[in-house]
C-alpha cells in the first residue's frame, strides 16, 4: 500500500511538473510572439520614420531649387523697370541676362526667354534661331501670364516634351512670370526651360535606400506620373499608369491630393524580376510649387526590411529554444531578463530616433546658412555689374557740370539748383562705393587679437559722439579674452553695432546706455552689443541683413549685410533680439581659433 501511495505521488508529482512545463511552454511562446510582434512594429515604424526623413529633406531640396529659380525670374522681370518690352530694350539688358545665365551654370536650366506683349521671342539665352522671332502666343504659359498672372507670381507648366529648337524632344519643365507695367498692363513674359531628365538625376534617382530602395514622384495636381515606383521618367495619368493593375499604389497617391505627409506600402512590380509583384513599405511628403502639389515617397522592398530584421529574429528564436530546455527554478529570472531586454531594445529606438532628429536639425541650420552665403554672392555678382553701368555716365554728368561752372556765371536759383545736383552725385558716388565694398570683400589678414583692447580703443574712438548724445557706456568682457580674426574688419564689425545703436538712441528720451559684452565656451567667443533704444518690429527683423534693406531715411541698406559677409567669411553668425520699446541686442558669435582654412595667423 505504500508503494501505491509513493508510486502515486510520484506521478502526480510528474505530472505537476509536465503541466507546469506545458505552461511555461504556453507562456513562454506567447509572450515571445508579443516580443516578435512588438520589435518588428517598432523597427518597422523606425525604418519608414528614415525614409520619411528621407522624403522630406528631398522635397524642401526640391522647393528651393524652385525659389531659386522663382528669384532669378524676378530679377530679370525687374530688368525691365515696367517699361516697354521691346527688342531695343532686350538688347540694353541682354548683358545681365547673360550674368543671371552664367551664375545657374550647375542647374538643369536650359534657356532663358523674354516674350513681347504679341509673344515674340525677343531675347534668348543662349540664342537659338529657331526660338528667336517666332510667336509663342498660343503657349499656355503666355495665356496665363497676359489673362490670369499677376506681378511676382511663377506659372509652373504640366510635365511636357519640348517640340521645336536644339532641344526638341527633351522632357522638361517651363516656368514663367509675366511682365507687368506701373498699372497692372500686361508688357511681355520671361520663362525659363528646366531639363527634367537633369533634374530627376540629381534629386530623385540618386536617392537609395538599402539595394532596391529608391525614390519615386508624381504631379499630384496633374494626376500624371513624373518618376515611376521602378525608377523611370513616366509622364502617364494615375488612370492609365496604376489603376488598372496597381490599385492600393492609385488610392495612395489619391489620398496624397490632401497635402499631407504620410506613409503605408503597396504592391508593384519586383525590381528583380518585373514578372512578380512584391510588397513595398513607403513614406511621401509633399513638394510645394506655387500652387502646384507634387507628392515625393521614399520606397523599400519588405522583403528587404525583413533581412535587416532576420538577424535578431534567429537570436530571438534561439533564445526561446533555449528557455524552453530550462529548469522551472530560473523561469522566473529568464523572463524577467526577457522584460528588461524589451525595455532596452525601446530605450535604443527612441535613442535613434532622436539622433535622427538632431542630425535633421544640423542639416536643416546647414542648409539655412547655405542659402544666405548664395543669396550674398548672387547680390554682390549683380551690384558688381550695376556700378560700372552706372559710374561711368555719373562721372560724365560732374565732370560736364563742372565745365558749366567755369563757363556760366551762376547765381540766384541757378546757383543752388547746381548745388543740390552737385550734392546728390556725391550722394550716389558715396552709396556705389559701399556697394563695391559689399561685393569686393578683400582676404582675410588674419592675427591674434583681445577683444577688450578692441572694445576700449572703439569706445576711446566715439567718446565725443556718445558724450554729445548723453550715452552711457558699460564694457563687461573678461580679461583676456583673446582669439583670431582680421582685427581691421572685426573693429568696421563692431563700429558698424556701435553707430546703429547710437542713431537708434538719438531721440529716445530718458536713459540711454550702449552695453558691451562678452564670453567664451566651447571654443566660441559670444559678443553682445546692446541698446536702450525704440526697439526694431517683429515684422522686420527677417529682413534687417537682406541687402539694400533699410529703416534709415538716408541709409544705403549695405551696413548690416556687409558686417553679416564679414562674420561668415570668419566662421561665425550674427542673430539679433528686440522687442519694440526696450531696444535690441545683436549678438556676433566667432571661433576662437579663427576661420578653418582661410589664409595664415601672423
Amino acid at each position: 500500500m505504500k508503494a501505491i501511495l509513493r508510486k502515486n505521488k510520484l506521478l502526480m508529482a510528474l505530472a505537476l511538473i509536465v503541466a507546469i512545463t506545458i505552461c511555461v511552454f504556453i507562456y513562454i511562446q506567447r509572450a515571445s510572439n508579443n516580443v516578435r510582434a512588438e520589435a518588428r512594429q517598432r523597427f518597422f515604424e523606425q525604418y519608414n520614420r528614415q525614409q520619411s526623413l528621407m522624403a522630406e529633406l528631398a522635397a524642401h531640396t526640391i522647393e528651393e531649387r524652385f525659389n531659386t529659380f522663382h528669384h532669378n525670374l524676378d530679377l530679370i522681370v525687374s530688368l525691365f523697370d515696367g517699361k516697354e518690352v521691346s527688342r531695343q530694350r532686350s538688347e540694353e539688358v541682354r548683358g545681365n541676362l547673360i550674368k543671371i545665365f552664367g551664375s545657374l551654370g550647375n542647374s538643369p536650366v536650359n534657356d532663358l526667354v523674354v516674350f513681347d506683349s504679341k509673344g515674340i521671342a525677343i531675347v534668348m539665352e543662349p540664342a537659338d534661331p529657331y526660338t528667336l522671332g517666332r510667336s509663342y502666343a498660343w503657349r499656355e504659359y503666355f495665356k496665363w501670364a497676359r489673362e490670369k498672372g499677376k506681378p511676382g507670381q511663377m506659372y509652373l507648366s504640366p510635365f511636357t516634351r519640348l517640340e521645336g529648337g536644339v532641344r526638341r524632344g527633351d522632357m522638361a519643365l517651363i516656368l514663367a512670370e509675366g511682365i507687368y507695367g506701373p498699372r497692372g498692363e500686361f508688357r511681355g513674359v520671361v520663362i525659363c526651360t528646366l531639363n527634367f531628365d537633369e533634374l530627376v538625376r540629381k534629386h530623385i534617382l540618386s536617392i537609395h535606400i538599402g539595394k532596391q530602395g529608391h525614390a519615386w514622384l508624381v504631379d499630384t495636381s496633374n494626376r500624371t506620373v513624373l518618376v515611376s515606383p521602378n525608377g523611370k521618367i513616366a509622364g502617364r495619368k494615375f488612370e492609365e499608369a496604376l489603376f488598372p493593375k496597381w490599385p492600393r499604389l492609385y488610392n495612395l497617391l489619391l489620398s496624397a491630393e490632401d497635402g499631407k505627409p504620410g506613409s503605408g506600402w503597396y504592391d508593384y512590380e519586383d525590381p528583380g524580376n518585373p514578372n512578380l509583384q512584391v510588397r513595398k513599405l513607403v513614406s511621401h511628403y509633399p513638394v510645394r510649387l506655387e500652387k502646384q502639389l507634387w507628392t515625393l515617397g521614399v520606397t523599400t522592398p519588405e522583403r528587404e526590411v525583413e533581412a535587416l530584421l532576420s538577424d535578431f529574429l534567429q537570436q530571438q528564436e534561439a533564445f526561446t529554444t533555449t528557455l524552453l530546455v530550462t529548469i522551472l527554478a530560473v523561469a522566473t529570472l529568464l523572463l524577467g531578463l526577457m522584460l528588461n531586454w524589451n525595455r532596452m531594445l525601446s530605450a535604443q529606438v527612441d535613442r535613434h530616433t532622436r539622433d535622427l532628429n538632431e542630425a535633421h536639425e544640423r542639416l536643416e541650420s546647414t542648409f539655412d546658412e547655405l542659402l544666405v552665403a548664395k543669396k550674398v554672392a548672387a547680390v554682390g555678382h549683380l551690384a558688381l555689374g550695376l556700378v560700372h553701368e552706372i559710374r561711368n555716365p555719373l562721372s560724365a554728368i560732374q565732370m560736364n557740370m563742372q565745365m558749366i561752372r567755369k563757363k556760366i556765371a551762376l547765381d540766384g536759383t541757378l546757383r543752388e539748383n547746381f548745388s543740390i545736383a552737385e550734392g546728390e552725385i556725391k550722394r550716389l558716388n558715396r552709396l556705389l562705393k559701399d556697394v563695391l565694398d559689399f561685393a569686393r570683400s578683400r582676404p582675410l589678414r588674419l592675427q591674434s587679437a583681445e577683444l577688450g583692447e578692441m572694445a576700449q580703443r572703439l569706445i576711446l574712438l566715439m567718446n565725443e559722439r556718445l558724450a554729445a548724445q548723453r550715452i552711457q557706456t558699460e564694457i563687461h568682457i573678461p580679461s583676456p579674452l583673446k582669439f583670431v580674426c582680421d582685427p581691421e574688419q572685426i573693429h568696421q564689425v563692431l563700429l558698424n553695432l556701435v553707430l546703429n545703436a547710437t542713431e537708434a538712441m538719438q531721440n529716445i528720451p530718458g536713459e540711454r546706455r550702449l552695453t558691451i559684452s562678452a564670453s567664451s565656451k566651447d571654443g566660441m567667443a559670444e559678443i553682445m552689443v546692446s541698446d536702450t533704444g525704440a526697439g526694431i518690429p517683429h515684422e522686420k527683423l527677417g529682413q534687417l541683413f537682406d541687402p539694400f534693406f533699410t529703416t534709415k531715411v538716408a541709409g544705403g541698406g549695405l551696413g548690416l549685410s556687409m558686417l553679416q559677409t564679414i562674420v561668415l567669411r570668419h566662421g561665425g553668425s550674427v542673430t539679433v533680439e528686440s522687442e519694440p520699446g526696450q531696444g535690441a541686442t545683436f549678438i556676433v558669435t566667432l571661433p576662437l581659433a579663427g576661420p578653418v582654412d582661410t589664409g595664415e595667423i601672423s
